[in-house]
Order: C-alpha cells, then sequence, then structure tokens
C-alpha cells in the first residue's frame, strides 16, 4: 500500500472523527509533512515531528515555513527521542510505518501517551512480523530471518535476480541485497502481534482493529469486489499485505 494513500487515509480518518476544527494532530514521524499539510487545508491544527535519521532524512523536503515550529526534529535524551511538545497537548497522534523502526517501542508509546490529551487517540499503521513481504524492500519473508544472516543476503538477492524488489536503482543484485539488508539490521525492528498489543496495552486502553475500514478506503470503487468478505477475513488481508491498523485511546483518569 503506497505512502500516498496511505496519507490520504490518515487525513480522512482524522477528518471523519474530529468533532471540531479546534482539535490539535500530531504525525509522529511525520517525515516531509505530507499529512500536516493535507490536514492544515483543512483547517486543522496539525504538526508533525521526526528524528530525520540517516537512512531517511526528508527534512530537506520540508517546506521551510513549516520546519522549526509547526514541523519539530526530535532531539535524543539518554537514547530515545522526546517529542517536543507539552504534556497533554494533542487530541490525536497518529504514526504511519514509522513503529517498525523503533527500537524501543515502550518508551515511544509513553512519550506518545504523554503528549496526548486524556481520551485521546492514537492512529497507528505499520507492518509486524506477520506480514508476507517486507514492506521497503519488497521481498516476501526476507525480515523472519535474524539480524546479520548471511543466508537472507543471498535469498533476496536470487530474488533480485528474478525481477523482484523495489528501488533497484541499477545496483547489481548483490549489491542491492546487501545494502537492504544492512538497513533491515540497523533501522528495523520487527514484532509479533501479540508483544505489540502487549506493549500498548500497557498505555492505552480501547485497542480497535480498523483494517477492514483501511481496505475500503485504498480499494475504492473496487470495494463491492471484496464487500461480501467477512469483516475479520478483509483485516487479515490488510495485516498480511501490508500491516496493522489500529486506534488506541489514552484512559481518562
Amino acid at each position: 500500500m503506497s505512502n500516498y494513500n496511505n496519507h490520504a487515509f490518515c487525513e480522512k480518518w482524522i477528518v471523519d472523527n474530529m468533532m471540531d476544527r479546534s482539535v490539535r494532530v500530531l504525525d509522529y514521524g511525520c517525515g516531509a509533512g505530507e499529512v500536516v499539510k493535507l490536514l492544515r487545508k483543512h483547517g486543522v491544527s496539525a504538526f508533525g515531528c521526526d528524528i530525520f535519521y540517516g537512512a531517511n532524512d526528508r527534512s530537506a523536503l520540508v517546506d521551510p515555513s513549516l520546519f522549526g515550529s509547526i514541523i519539530r526534529r526530535m532531539e535524543a535524551d539518554g537514547g530515545d527521542y522526546t517529542i517536543p511538545y507539552a504534556n497533554d497537548s494533542f487530541d490525536f497522534v497518529i504514526n504511519d510505518q514509522v513503529l517498525e523502526h523503533v527500537e524501543n517501542l515502550s518508551n515511544t508509546l509513553a512519550e506518545i501517551w504523554r503528549v496526548l490529551k486524556p481520551g485521546g487517540e492514537v492512529l497507528s499503521l505499520f507492518p509486524t512480523r506477520s506480514v508476507w513481504c517486507e514492506v521497503h524492500c519488497g521481498i516476501p519473508f526476507i525480515h523472519w530471518f535474524p539480524k546479520g544472516s548471511t543466508t537472507r543476503v543471498y535469498y533476496a538477492a536470487t530474488l533480485r535476480l528474478f525481477g523482484a524488489g523495489y528501488r533497484k536503482e541499477n545496483k547489481t543484485p548483490l549489491r542491492w541485497s546487501l545494502e537492504f539488508c544492512e538497513y533491515l539490521d540497523k533501522y528495523t525492528y520487527y514484532r509479533t502481534e501479540k508483544a505489540i498489543r502487549f506493549t500498548f496495552n500497557k498505555y492505552f486502553s480501547d485497542i480497535r482493529h480498523i483494517e477492514d475500514v483501511r481496505l475500503r478506503h485504498r480499494l475504492g470503487k473496487r470495494w463491492a469486489l471484496v464487500a461480501w468478505l467477512p469483516r475479520s477475513i478483509q483485516q487479515l488481508v490488510v495485516r498480511k499485505v501490508g500491516g496493522v491498523v489500529f486506534v488506541a485511546v489514552k484512559p481518562v483518569t
């Protein structure tokens, strides 16, 4: 599922679920700020933050008028990254294809919990260990290999030789495989759905999966082709192809 389509889905979900334009929204791991700009066109007070790490630093693509005020860089604090906004600042936090890059999920969720208002919601879209095809390089099951696996390098190079994979850039299959495997080793942390739910439950409540809503948005007019499938099957398809899509709530205490 393309990043652009994910952006449009996040935009629509916020607009459909906010009570009025006074809500504040944070895009955690906002990249170039595409979703922030989409929401601001609706008059929403949308903000973004990112660490702009080396492998995917898109800070140069951020609108200069937004960088530093509306979109802020997160700084490391004792090895973890602090969201540069005050406690209880936002009604919604969204994160799209971000949490699979987070080494310490618990600390990250603690920060998201901190900046959410009580009763606020976090929308998460990201691949888990159970997806069939690794979403960054396009090679099936490569994220199931252990980090540092030599076998994985040759497995990916072989599939690349037969045409599989993304972002080939005229590299030889072996060079392409080596670089992507290094990227996966350094920047990705694939977890089981059970482990993800356990960690989310430490901070949030009322977790509800909406993969079927995501599928309907993705298919548009083609939705009728799969509308007859049970909701559980629709959700399973999305989880296997793209990853989980769910909403969780910060409890009101």
